[in-house]
This record gives structure tokens, sequence and C-alpha cells, in this order.
């Protein structure tokens, strides 16, 4: 099988709770990766479950979202959410003027989400709760098929002053290496958000994660290529109605955190703007090259492990409340394993 980057994955699996009732979950001490300024967790690694089907996330932040008429953000001061594709056999979703819903303040940039902190402040209560991104991944194909290319920006500005930029990217060094080979690798086990600053440059196709696909785990509690023995099989793509990964930018969080207890009075005057790209676009490598091809018919030669070939994926912005406690995707007897040991070296990607 042809090996693929495996990404947005947890380095730890804890024990679970045995009840059959879902249990509030919590993001603390469970494991993820750093992609740039990022943290990615796992959600069917680290045993939690976050829904996200029709009526269960409309009091939260929606970025983008398929079908089912659930683009529309109530709050005064946000955009609605993009209307990502809904059909197979598509190439890739990327924001932009002509798919932009409704502007909204004057600080609105085009071809990005846009939403003042105050208005994310009400939705979410910034004085006590930390941002978290979600993703729903919904791809087509078996395992080993179902993978998608994705990378994100968010950036916090005041007036035309930026104050921060991060980025969710799989190449800090942008010199076309990326974290390393798959299928074990991508991104920094448990690693430091703080280390990478980002430049604001248009991405690569190395800047891409892969996101989706089956993640196995040996009797050791490593991360395997799925040929090789193995005693978890855990699915990432859960289709739209349940979130696979949940991202977290703690110097975003901390930044904001900051606003809300020192100028509460003056968070309409803060915007946060959101730009992510899945699937097979216009980027370039730093050799001029592009995506993969690979002829699968339908109206698409991009790749099928980095085409948005199925559609209806969801982003949306939510807290910890969203997290739910459930069986990790193992026997009871793996419980037993504790915390995960992930000691691999970078190495240069495809």
């Amino acid at each position: 099988m042809r090996p693929k980057i495996i990404t947005l994955l947890a380095t730890s699996l804890l024990a679970s709770s045995m009840n059959a009732q879902a249990a509030i979950g919590s993001l603390a001490g469970k494991g993820y990766y750093t992609y740039g300024d990022a943290n990615s967790y796992s959600l069917p690694l680290n045993g939690l479950e976050v829904m996200s089907g029709p009526g269960q996330i409309d009091v939260y932040t929606k970025l983008g979202l398929g079908a089912n008429g659930q683009t529309g953000n109530p709050t005064a001061g946000m955009d609605d959410a993009f209307d990502t594709p809904q059909a197979n056999n598509i190439d890739d979703f990327r924001m932009g003027a002509g798919n932009e819903p409704l502007d909204t303040g004057s600080w609105d940039r085009v071809g990005w989400w846009d939403a003042s902190l105050s208005a994310l402040h009400g939705d979410l209560d910034l004085a006590l709760n930390s941002m978290i991104f979600f993703f729903a991944n919904n791809e087509t194909g078996g395992k080993g098929t179902d993978n998608l290319a994705a990378w994100a920006r968010v950036e916090l500005t005041q007036g035309n002053v930026l104050l921060g930029r991060f980025d969710l990217t799989n190449d800090p060094e942008h010199d076309g290496q990326g974290y390393g080979a798959p299928p074990a690798s991508g991104g920094v086990p448990m690693g430091d958000p703080g280390a990478y600053t980002s430049n604001g440059a248009e991405p690569y196709v190395s800047d891409f994660l892969m996101s989706g696909g089956n993640v196995c785990v040996n009797s050791s509690g490593l991360i395997v290529n799925c040929s090789q023995p193995h005693v978890i099989d855990a699915e990432h793509n859960l289709g739209g109605d349940r979130a696979a990964y949940a991202i977290v930018f703690p110097e975003l969080n901390a930044l904001i955190k900051g606003l809300v207890q020192t100028d509460l009075a003056n968070l309409s005057s803060y915007a946060l703007h959101v730009n992510y790209r899945l699937g097979c676009g216009p980027e370039k490598t730093q050799a001029g090259g592009s995506f993969p091809t690979a002829g699968q018919g339908g109206n698409t030669e991009c790749d099928p492990n980095y085409a948005l070939n199925g559609g209806d994926e969801k982003v949306f912005i939510g807290t910890e409340s969203l997290l739910s406690t459930v069986p990790e995707p193992s026997s009871l007897a793996l419980l037993a394993l504790g915390p995960i040991y992930m000691g691999w070296r970078r190495r240069r990607a495809l």
C-alpha cells in the first residue's frame, strides 16, 4: 500500500470512561501534534467525541459548513459560514470573493471568514473559555483513499494593525521538507507552538497537512503503517456529523485572553480573520510543481489522497463544553497501554 502522510494525530492513549453514558470531556493531559502555531488533537485516539450534525452546533460559531442549511451565524458582527462543496469528485475548496458570505464590519476582508472579538466573546464567553477549532472530515472511498490536504491561517487585528498571525502548517521552515516522512511522522509530538512564527507567505504544496484516513497503533503504543501488525485501527474520516480533530492555537488564545482581561469595553474594535484551504488547488511547490494527480474519472484528476472528494466538510469554533468522553478505538485490554511514546526523527517529506 502506498504510504501516506498521517497528520493531526494524538501521541497518547489515555484510559477512557468505562461508563456507557458519555461524560464531559477535556483536552487536558491529552496527546497532540504541533503544526506550526497549532496543536492538533485526534479526537478518536484521545477517546473524545464532538457531534456536528444538524442542530448540534447551531449555538456555536460556524466557519464553513456543507448541507442542511447550517450556514447562518445569528450573532451580530460575525460572518455567516462559507458553504463548502457537497458533491463528489471535487478538487478543492478555497475561500474567495466569489463564495464569501455576507460581509459584516468595516474590518471585513474579502475571501476570509471574519468576526469581531466582541461577537466571539458573546458566543463563547472568552473570559472563561478558550477557542477550539473543530473539523469534521467527510471523504469518500475506503481506508487509505479518504485523505484530504488541508491548511489554515488565523489572524487577529485591531483596525489595520496586525496583532498576531497563526498558521496550521506542515512545513514551518518553508523549505519543502516538512515535518517528516510518512507514515508515522508529520508534526512534532507534544511540540511548542512558540517555536514557529509565520511570515505571512502564501502556502506551498508542502505546507498542507493530510486529514482523515485510518491510523494504526501497535501493541507498544506506536503509530505504524497499517500494513504492519497493529492492535488499533482508528478511522478519522467520520463524516459530517462528527468532528475528527480539535485544533488549538495556544498563542492566539493567550492573546485573546489578555485583551478580554484588559480591554473588555473595546472588544468590538478587534477582529478575527480565518482562511482555510482544503484539497488540491493552485498552490505550487518551491520547484514549481503542483499537487499530485491520478486519473480517477469524474471531473477531477487530482490524486484522491489529496482531493476534496466527498464534500460536506465542516469547520466550527467551540469550547471544551462540546467534548464528550467515549471509549477509545481499542479493546478494553488496550487501556493498560498508558501514555504512548513517539520518538520519530524528522525525515524528508514526499
